[in-house]
């Protein structure tokens, strides 16, 4: 996993932007938490980062904890990514409407798959 071939790398799964956001709202969140830990994962393993997936995954369930684990989140999406947002954006984006930081997230991650 990790590794570059041709120019894509492996471990990083392609999935639709759209199905990923109405999963989302009919799954009543459940498929976001499953997504949410996914992408850390594959984002951990494209920015040879040292966190845990599972324990962000976690922390978005605790008070205030959470607010920091979507601030990692998104400063290694935005490591991650060919064109540049802004970590910040993506916190905020998150903060306010969660799919719409899934639209941009997936959206880059699709380039690696």
């Amino acid at each position: 996993m990790g590794e570059e071939k041709a120019g894509m790398f492996m471990g990083v799964k392609k999935r639709g932007i759209w199905f990923v956001i109405l999963a989302g709202f009919i799954t009543l969140g459940i498929y976001w938490v499953y997504w949410f830990y996914s992408t850390s994962k594959e984002i951990i393993v494209l920015n040879k980062s040292s966190s845990s997936p599972l324990l962000w995954t976690i922390g978005i369930f605790v008070p205030l904890v959470n607010i920091y684990v979507l601030y990692r989140y998104c400063v290694e999406a935005e490591k991650m990514m060919k064109e540049k947002t802004g970590w910040l954006i993506l916190l905020l984006a998150s903060i306010v409407f969660f799919p719409i930081m899934q639209y941009v997230v997936q959206k880059e991650l699709n380039k690696y798959a």
